[in-house]
């Protein structure tokens, strides 16, 4: 079936909802053209400077961190529930040691507008373009939150960055 445009901000509640759910793979491509697929279930839908905005937050320890790093681009690719299974392993296991694409057996297909790949098999395709970038700051965010998700991290260091990328494409078969 034919994949079609969706506006922004369409079907915003629904992406949101499935976001929440953790059936969501950001796919990041480094210099070395090898893409990896990353279970998120935080991030944001927004509109900032005129553009539709995807928000995605990567901790500086991931994998996907590095691949950010090196290219302006992601995607981000939305799951029914019948993908659970691969959902749970994009999101425990790393890119470094293994393939992902491989393991799940999700397919890679060129994007429209970026070079990091999209997922045939996702209902929903959002390709984005790195517009901001931000280091998240501890000091500056709430100590329940601080305490709550980031507990070994106040040691570690290992906190997110905030990646803006731009919705440039929005494509795919989602139920009215």
């Amino acid at each position: 079936m034919e994949k079609r445009i969706i506006e922004f901000p369409q079907h915003a509640e629904k992406l949101l909802e499935v976001l929440k759910s953790g059936r969501v793979l950001l796919v990041a491509q480094g210099h070395e053209g090898k893409p990896n697929p990353m279970t998120i279930a935080w991030g944001s839908i927004m509109f900032a400077w005129g553009k539709p905005i995807f928000v995605a937050m990567v901790r500086d320890s991931r994998h996907t961190y590095k691949l950010l790093e090196e290219s302006n681009h992601f995607t981000v690719n939305f799951f029914d529930e019948g993908y659970n299974k691969a959902m749970g392993f994009c999101g425990t296991k790393s890119g470094r040691d293994y393939d992902k694409f491989k393991e799940t057996n999700l397919t890679p297909i060129k994007a429209k507008a970026v070079d990091s790949p999209v997922i045939e098999e996702a209902f929903l395709h959002m390709e984005c373009k790195v517009v901001y970038k931000q280091e998240m700051n501890p000091e500056a965010l709430d100590p329940s939150i601080l305490a709550a998700h980031y507990p070994k991290d106040v040691a570690e260091k290992t906190y997110h960055t905030l990646y803006y990328g731009e919705i440039v494409e929005m494509y795919g078969n989602i139920a009215q």
